[in-house]
């Protein structure tokens, strides 16, 4: 009976820490390659790779404000998903607008 309380318990852990690393991780796709490998932005370890750049760990914070953030710092984004949400369409464009705007 303990090993599967156990077992169960194990399970429970494991698929709540996938479900987080989901929701705090971040994408974002620029128009023209990365200028770096990596950057720091409100505190989060991003890595490019080309046009594509990463985080595990993205700070809490709207994602719409996110995205203009880090447009404003890294470029013009053709893609952004943000803790779980994607930034699309008319979204997408009002966030670069924004960005170049600030």
């Amino acid at each position: 009976m303990r090993t599967a309380i156990f077992a169960g318990l194990l399970a429970c852990a494991l698929v709540t820490s996938a479900f987080a690393a989901d929701t705090e991780s971040a994408s974002l796709k620029l128009k023209t390659p990365a200028t770096s490998e990596s950057f720091i932005h409100d505190g989060s370890a991003w890595r490019c790779t080309g046009d594509v750049c990463t985080t595990t760990k993205a700070r809490s914070l709207p994602a719409a404000r996110a995205c203009r953030k880090l447009a404003a710092q890294v470029g013009e984004l053709t893609a952004f998903t943000y803790r779980g949400a994607a930034i699309e369409g008319d979204a997408l464009t009002d966030c670069n607008t924004a960005a170049k705007k600030g």
